[in-house]
């Protein structure tokens, strides 16, 4: 996912407009048991202030996750937000203290590390394949959101058993 700026570092107070796409790195995603199903497709304006470039875009793609509560597969479309601020090495000023700042050698960049960002920020903690997702019964497993099962009702901690007293 490389872009070159040689074209914008001529040009002061210019913009360009790049559109990158690229597949998605499944390793990314393993350990919540995830994968991409759609290619990476960023859409970046950059603007050469004269100093520091600044691009602003959005990230969009598709992944295959987990629902949190019934373990069944869901598609979760991802449409972030990309902001970056890029200098060159040579620049010597308060802004190379920021942590934000993206130092690059050339005129050449890889988005791939903070594309992957913006896709990861986006992921929920307890992905829900619908918002009324009934998840499986603790007793048999059996996913509610397609049949009920025989279990009965459900087990209450016997902790509350004086609440039913009072009426």
């Amino acid at each position: 996912m490389l872009i070159d700026l040689k074209r914008l570092k001529l040009h002061p107070r210019a913009t360009e407009e790049f559109y990158v796409e690229g597949p998605g790195r499944d390793d990314l995603l393993a350990d919540i048991g995830g994968r991409f199903v759609e290619p990476i497709k960023v859409a970046l304006t950059v603007e050469n202030t004269g100093r520091t470039y600044i691009g602003r875009g959005k990230v969009t793609t598709c992944l295959q996750l987990i629902c949190s509560r019934c373990l069944s597969e869901l598609a979760y479309a991802v449409s972030a937000d990309l902001f970056l601020t890029i200098a060159e090495s040579g620049v010597k000023d308060e802004k190379a203290r920021y942590e934000d700042l993206i130092v690059i050698k050339g005129t050449k960049i890889d988005l791939r590390e903070y594309v992957e960002e913006a896709i990861i920020s986006e992921i929920p903690l307890a992905p829900l394949c619908k918002n009324e997702c009934e998840g499986l019964c603790p007793e048999c497993g059996q996913n509610r959101n397609i049949s009920n099962c025989k279990c009965g009702q459900v087990a209450l901690d016997p902790r509350w058993d004086k609440l039913k007293e009072i009426k």
